[in-house]
């Protein structure tokens, strides 16, 4: 929901660090099946691999700047702000 529209678009970083790696445990029920959807994470490169953002039901973050980033930055706020309706 949060990059709808934007998914090619370029993102202003300023940051030199990042998260590499993602592990989430599953919470499994008795059935089998799961107790809460995992978070959807978002990834870009920059000589390494890292996580630009993450979304968990109405919680969205992100390691770029959307309000430094141009349309694209203005759209993912769009897309923010529409969700939380």
């Amino acid at each position: 929901m949060l990059f709808r529209g934007v998914e090619s678009e370029r993102f202003y970083f300023v940051h030199s660090y990042g998260v590499q790696q993602w592990a989430m445990d599953e919470d499994v029920r008795e059935d089998g099946s799961l107790r809460r959807r995992p978070p959807q994470v978002t990834w870009s490169t920059h000589g390494t691999r890292f996580i630009a953002a993450v979304e968990n039901g109405p919680l969205s973050a992100t390691q770029f700047h959307p309000e430094k980033s141009g349309d694209a930055g203005a759209q993912l706020l769009r897309n923010w702000v529409t969700s939380l309706r």
